[in-house]
């Protein structure tokens, strides 16, 4: 019998595939930023994000959840 996930454990990987298409998106940066020859920009990068490079916790990252005024 398989269980139905909790609320919780999806949001835990609507977080995990967040930080995994940031991530993924700052490689892609990262590889073209290098091959047009622009490694200060490539670097700026690296030093922003490497947290997120380096390793990938949704449990340990900071999550702000902005709402909307209605008014």
């Amino acid at each position: 019998m398989t269980s139905v996930p909790s609320s919780e454990d999806e949001a835990q990987l609507q977080r995990v595939l967040a930080l995994t298409l940031q991530r993924d998106w700052c490689m892609e940066r990262l590889s073209q930023l290098t091959l047009d020859g622009r490694m200060e920009e490539a670097r700026a990068i690296t030093a922003e994000h490497l947290e997120l490079l380096v390793t990938l916790d949704a449990r340990r990252s900071l999550w702000v959840r902005i709402e909307r005024d209605a008014g």
